[in-house]
């Protein structure tokens, strides 16, 4: 027997599909019937990677006589955040506003027939535990509080509406600092964890945007302090458990500050832009290691994380065997099992394997413990031998654990997830000359154009041939994003065709001209209110990343209706990088692109000629914030009064060219001034 969830398209409503919980999906049939009927209504949000989400499921929605109180007095309905983030970010911040808590997933909130929100949390027990009340006694409170205190729950949902309304309103800011980069690295640094790397303390995540803006920062002032904190940080990430020392790529985030145990669970988005990371970091230092984490990370995703279609999947599950990390994480006898006792014991040692463990009943996660130097001075071995033998012992590890039952993967393929993967791989194919990852950027992208864009609108998920949801901004901005990328690293014209398209469209639905606002999502009568979305969380903001979409297309072709909008969102919304730039981390790279603007890197002759192919591959190794390659093709360039057309790289800025470089090495040091 399956509820209403088991014609869902998302892996998460069908794990939710035999629940005894008579779960409807987000729409018409629910919503109505929560009207007609006159009774509240429970959302549930959550992912299917989300481990929280599987406890309070075995806990509470597999639970014959919960399921039966949920059946009995509310209209239950189940939605997936990676489907529906409009929603999430709606209840979510209502959520945030009625208990003065930072949220999470599962999401659980109460809300009127006419959607307004009046009660919430995230995770609840199944019975009272830990001074936290127990999922039942919520329903029962909540009910007996609708049915007779009506006029209360009211007045406190009008309240959170109205609190609702007023988070996404910004003054206009007036003039911005030349220098906000500058200002919001030195904010950044208060927070900067000088022992370990990263920000905060536990959980850490990888904060890539923070960590950009500090590299930027770099480029801008030559001051070696903002790079050695993102090599820091970044070294510590590398070393520690949140990567995967087998198999490739990065969970989630780490449970301590130090990087060792993660919440086990692969983002596509956080493997993207640690991706991204990894290849301007490598642009900057030239260090070998940061060009292979990214070669594993991207080797990693193709070979777990792709499709037939040359689509990105979304997730992989923290759980298999019903226990988050069993399927990473390993014991000294596992080791010895696997290698035999001579390497079992040199694996053991490297990383930092033990009888007591750093995880769950005497297991460990994989983690650099010791350098390379430092076993062979230890044992008194040769560091070539060392290295071949741990090199060795990671394929066998690696061989040994893909016989293991894996965790579940997501294959459903978000927009703008599959996006800045395609960017990505654009970006690592470009920077290191490697043609397989621009295939697979094109591939992607051309899954993109091809499947989810009808010619006026893009769909927000696909799986199995299925198409649907509209798109939000994000996934117009970063499918712009990754077209540019794949015409800097092709220099072919139908990407920025493909991108001018994508950016007139999302202007159509989502620009507010009158008010002068990027909306998150189209009208539609099932969304409480119509947001922003302009908060840069675990991923870009769509407002951010439409601005850095429309900067870089204005950048190629000169175009003011671009300009005119990223002049109206910014002036309402620059001040937010000062006050809080670990919210405004990508917007903060946004801002510092508009008062500084770009610089074109515009190629003149034979694409054919091997002097011209050299001072290509120069250009796209360099790191150069706000750059913009553009290959003249003959054709008079937009933003040129007068195109050159002696053969040779030209370096311009504020729309005055340098004379024609025709080596490498002296395109380098132009492109590496301040």
């Amino acid at each position: 027997m399956t509820n209403r969830l088991g014609d869902a398209l998302s892996p998460y409503l069908l794990q939710h599909a035999e629940n005894p919980v008579d779960w409807y999906p987000w729409g018409d049939e629910a919503l109505s019937r929560a009207r007609s009927e006159n009774k509240p209504i429970l959302l549930s949000i959550g992912y299917s990677a989300c481990h929280w989400c599987h406890v309070m499921e075995r806990e509470s929605f597999e639970n014959a006589t919960i399921a039966a109180q949920m059946n009995e007095s509310f209209i239950s309905i189940k939605v997936d955040r990676e489907e529906r983030p409009d929603l999430d970010k709606i209840y979510q911040t209502a959520v945030q506003l009625m208990t003065r808590r930072s949220g999470g997933w599962p999401l659980t909130v109460f809300l009127t027939p006419s959607l307004e929100p009046f009660y919430g949390g995230t995770y609840f027990p199944p019975e009272d535990r830990h001074g936290m009340p127990g999922f039942p006694r919520i329903l029962s409170s909540v009910r007996e509080a609708f049915e007779d205190r009506g006029d209360e729950i009211g007045e406190i949902a009008s309240e959170v509406v109205d609190a609702l309304r007023t988070v996404d309103s910004a003054a206009p800011d007036g003039d911005v600092d030349r220098e906000v980069l500058v200002h919001a690295a030195r904010k950044l640094a208060l927070r900067f964890d000088e022992r370990y790397g990263g920000f905060g303390d536990a959980p850490k995540f990888p904060n890539t945007a923070s960590l950009g803006v500090m590299l930027r920062t770099f480029r801008r002032t030559s001051d070696d302090v903002w790079l050695d904190r993102v090599r820091q940080a970044v070294d510590a990430m590398i070393e520690g458990g949140i990567h995967d020392q087998l198999g490739g790529g990065f969970h989630r985030y780490s449970t301590d500050a130090r990087w060792r145990v993660p919440h086990f669970e692969k983002m596509l988005y956080d493997n993207a832009l640690i991706g991204r990371l990894l290849v301007d970091l490598w642009r900057v230092t030239r260090e070998p290691e940061y060009r292979a984490t990214c070669e594993r990370l991207l080797e990693y995703v193709e070979r777990e994380m792709t499709a037939e279609s040359g689509g990105f999947f979304a997730t992989q599950d923290a759980d298999s065997e019903g226990r988050e990390g069993v399927f990473f994480v390993w014991t000294p006898a596992q080791l010895a099992d696997a290698l035999g006792p001579e390497d079992g014991a040199l694996a053991t040692a490297a990383f930092g394997v033990d009888e007591a463990g750093n995880f769950e009943e005497g297991t460990s996660v994989l983690r650099r413990a010791r350098t390379v130097d430092g076993l062979a001075a230890e044992r008194g071995e040769p560091v070539r031998g060392i290295e071949a033998a741990l090199m060795r012992a990671t394929q066998k590890l690696f061989e040994a654990r893909s016989l293991r039952p894996k965790p579940f993967r997501d294959e459903k393929i978000v927009t703008s997830w599959n996006a800045w993967m395609a960017g990505t791989f654009a970006e690592a194919g470009a920077a290191f000359d490697e043609p397989k990852y621009v295939a697979a950027a094109e591939a992607a992208l051309r899954f993109a154009r091809e499947a989810l864009w009808d010619g006026t609108t893009l769909a927000r998920v696909s799986k199995d041939g299925r198409h649907e949801g509209r798109g939000f901004l994000v996934d117009y901005a970063a499918t712009i994003g990754a077209a540019l990328d794949l015409y800097e690293a092709t220099f072919e014209s139908a990407w920025t065709s493909f991108a001018v398209e994508l950016a007139d469209a999302a202007l159509d639905k989502f620009w507010n001209e009158t008010d002068g606002l990027l909306y998150f999502a189209e009208g539609s009568d099932d969304l409480l209110l119509r947001t922003e979305d302009n908060v840069d969380g675990e991923v870009p903001a769509g407002s951010s990343s439409m601005v850095r979409a429309l900067l870089r297309l204005d950048a190629l072709l000169d175009n003011a209706s671009y300009s005119d909008v990223v002049d109206r969102v910014l002036e309402r919304r620059a001040s937010h990088v000062m006050d809080n730039p670990a919210a405004f981390a990508h917007l903060a790279q946004s801002v510092d692109a508009w008062v500084r603007g770009p610089t074109h890197v515009l190629f003149v002759g034979e694409e054919s000629d091997a002097s011209m192919t050299s001072l290509v591959e120069q250009a796209r190794a360099a790191f150069v914030p706000n750059r913009m390659l553009v290959r003249a093709d003959g054709a008079a360039v937009p933003w040129l009064d007068d195109t050159p057309k002696k053969p040779g790289a030209y370096v311009c800025r504020d729309r005055t060219c340098s004379p024609a470089i025709t080596h490498p090495d002296a395109l380098r040091e132009a492109l590496e001034a301040p």
